[in-house]
């Protein structure tokens, strides 16, 4: 063994249940926004390292259900030469 590795791609959060929660903005199934879900193909692997954890900040804080504040959406990506296939 050469000693390098291949780099693993970071895991969606998706679990198939695609429905927005429209009274706090989330989807139901993986406590993304809708830019989260849909810039996650966009986004570095660090960026989807913090959405995955933002995800699961959502998840206790709806859990919980005490009101308190739930991190923001990481929104669209910042890197410009990003085009979504047509």
């Amino acid at each position: 063994m050469n000693g390098t590795s291949t780099p693993t791609a970071v895991r969606s959060p998706c679990v198939k249940v695609c429905e927005m929660d429209e009274a706090i903005g989330l989807c139901k199934g993986c406590f993304r926004t809708q830019d989260e879900r849909d810039w996650w193909v966009a986004y570095t692997d660090d960026q989807q390292r913090e959405v995955l954890r933002r995800c699961e900040q959502r998840r206790v804080a709806v859990s919980q259900g005490n009101g308190a504040p739930l991190p923001p959406s990481m929104g669209q990506t910042r890197d410009k030469s990003f085009r979504f296939r047509e």
